[in-house]
């Protein structure tokens, strides 16, 4: 009885460990193909940055193709929000490099309320660019979503203390350059 349970155990052990050992197919090489829509919409979007504007790239994929643009946009709007975020964070640094205002000013508290003024604008932005394509029944979406630096800078003014300190400002100064050239930039393109 031993010997047979023995038996029937190592013989399982066996199956188990040769069935282990069959080598298993290669799989098919993955062919490298990069879709030249979402490189075209994100040079597209660097093109203005470097000019000196904000653009953000927002993209979605749904079985509807309404509901992937609408993401798409969406999703756009966020990134831009959060890139005129950190936009007005590196202009507010460098304001207070050069001023030396102690951080807890109530003074900067307005480049706070620009960025949030300027985020609850966006939320209404049509894309500048969108597009999509299909695979299957899939569609991906691609939405630009684009903002003039003159949109900060406008909104800053309205912030009428901090505006009358960072107006002379090498920080302010580097802004309306940026302004300058997008609309060099914006002129060039009609």
């Amino acid at each position: 009885m031993k010997k047979g349970l023995f038996y029937t155990i190592f013989a399982i052990s066996s199956l188990l460990l040769t069935g282990c050992s069959i080598p298993r197919p290669e799989p098919a090489p993955v062919q490298d193909v990069q879709p030249t829509l979402p490189g075209e919409m994100q040079q597209y979007a660097d093109r203005i940055i470097q000019a000196g504007g904000l653009a953000a790239l927002g993209t979605d994929e749904s079985n509807s193709l309404e509901l992937a643009l609408n993401m798409a946009k969406k999703n756009g709007r966020l990134e831009l929000s959060r890139m005129v975020k950190a936009r007005i964070e590196v202009l507010k640094t460098a304001f207070l490099e050069e001023t030396e205002l102690p951080q807890d000013s109530r003074l900067l508290s307005g480049f706070t309320d620009a960025g949030d003024a300027l985020s609850n604008q966006i939320a209404g932005y049509v894309a500048q660019t969108l597009k999509y394509e299909t695979v299957g029944n899939t569609y991906t979406a691609y939405a630009v979503m684009v903002l003039d630096s003159k949109a900060i800078a406008d909104q800053l003014a309205k912030e009428t203390d901090l505006f009358a300190k960072l107006e002379p400002t090498q920080a302010y100064a580097a802004l309306t350059q940026e302004i300058k050239t997008y609309a060099a930039f914006q002129a060039a393109q009609k």
